[in-house]
């Protein structure tokens, strides 16, 4: 890995799904809000296509393993009403670092003789740019179905065959990307997580592994987060254990794995205050997954995750979010977030004075293709917000953008 680390620093997007064409630059954590069916999945999924090209294969599997939804190759390319021949599939990400740029595109090319409907190839291409020099590695691979091609690693304009290392940085962060979509029955550990990865599964699997790694009880210390400031956020816990399945805290009819949570409750006797991660609210779990997803060592460097709000009170999930902030601006090796909710009260968590952090609204225009702007700090926000109103009231009363037009 390069000293500098490459970070991703903008997503262009043409003819994938809803998004005709998007141009986003990202900053570290990146929220998205909008109503549902605006295209905020979609512009997860598309970085997890890059994603599975940048790993050589592109197939169901491949797709799965990053949370991308398979479908058809047809329904991958962007196709409005009246459009009479749609642009290529194309999906840029620029990386940059202070060694350089590094842009990483995927583009369908033609298919030959191959039925559109079932087969579609993707180019994969990177360019790099350093010390005015400019390189080209590329290859080709299959989109569902049949099996993929590996791409070549040793094409290069200036004739070397070894990959730069600012490229070989851009194609590790991309690999390891994933949509996290945390389940409360996995959580619970009582359904297997079949897109399992380090240190959680995208759905959640093996959270209890992920938590005894950070717990270090005798220092007080959750990763490098005070233990007490995470029993903040979880007010009915008094300690937090990882612990051998029991029938004591288990029912005998629940499948557990071989390590559970078990939670002590501080309100209940002390005869009947231990409550396994199967009888316990599953807010608290979904606090600690996000909160694994900032502090743990194996979490991936970019990574998105849909509704991080999911099953928390709104106050909650506002106070989480505003931690998982501060704790992932500090990650190291840094990592980048990108976040979809529909809960307004997580606005209110994010400092958007920080660049760092940044908010974005997706909706439909008149033709139906997706639209994605950023939400800048101007003075007329700062002034609403100095007059009372938080961005969460201001979400609500439409000035933000990014709502549903129901009323």
């Amino acid at each position: 890995m390069t000293d500098a680390q490459m970070r991703l620093t903008r997503l262009t997007i043409r003819s994938f799904k809803s998004l005709e064409f998007v141009d986003v630059e990202l900053g570290d954590i990146n929220v998205f809000i909008g109503a549902n069916g605006s295209g905020k999945s979609n512009l997860l999924e598309a970085l997890g296509l890059s994603s599975a090209a940048a790993s050589g294969q592109v197939d169901d599997q491949a797709l799965l393993r990053r949370g991308v939804r398979p479908g058809v190759p047809a329904s991958y390319v962007s196709s409005f009403k009246g459009m009479t021949s749609p642009e290529p599939l194309k999906i840029t990400t620029t990386f940059t670092s202070d060694e350089g740029t590094v842009e990483h595109e995927v583009s369908r090319t033609a298919a030959g003789s191959a039925d559109p409907e079932t087969s579609v190839y993707i180019e994969d291409t990177v360019f790099a740019s350093a010390d005015g020099q400019r390189q080209y590695h590329g290859g080709r691979v299959t989109l569902l179905p049949g099996a993929p091609l590996r791409i070549s690693e040793a094409r290069a304009e200036n004739g070397g065959a070894n990959m730069p290392e600012v490229v070989r940085d851009v194609k590790d962060c991309l690999y390891n990307y994933g949509i996290f979509a945390p389940t409360t029955p996995t959580l619970r550990g009582t359904v297997s997580d079949f897109t399992q990865r380090e240190p959680v599964g995208l759905a959640g699997g093996q959270l209890a592994v992920a938590v005894r790694d950070l717990l270090k009880p005798r220092k007080r210390k959750f990763g490098t987060l005070d233990l007490d400031e995470l029993l903040t956020l979880l007010d009915w816990v008094e300690q937090i254990a990882v612990v051998p399945p029991s029938r004591a805290i288990v029912s005998p009819s629940v499948p557990t794995l071989s390590e559970v949570i078990r939670f002590t409750d501080r309100w209940m006797a002390d005869d009947r205050n231990l409550l396994s991660a199967y009888d316990a609210s599953e807010g608290a779990l979904y606090v600690l997954f996000a909160l694994v997803l900032a502090l743990h060592p194996k979490s991936p460097r970019l990574f998105a995750i849909e509704h991080l709000d999911q099953n928390m009170h709104p106050w909650l999930a506002r106070a989480t979010v505003r931690m998982f902030c501060n704790l992932l601006l500090k990650a190291q090796p840094q990592r980048q977030a990108l976040l979809t909710t529909h809960n307004p009260l997580v606005l209110d968590g994010l400092d958007l004075r920080d660049d760092r952090i940044r908010l974005f609204t997706v909706g439909r225009n008149a033709t139906g293709a997706t639209r994605i702007d950023r939400v800048h700090v101007g003075p007329e926000m700062l002034k609403a917000i100095e007059g009372g109103l938080a961005l969460s009231n201001l979400w609500i009363m439409g000035r933000l953008g990014g709502a549903p037009d129901l009323f």
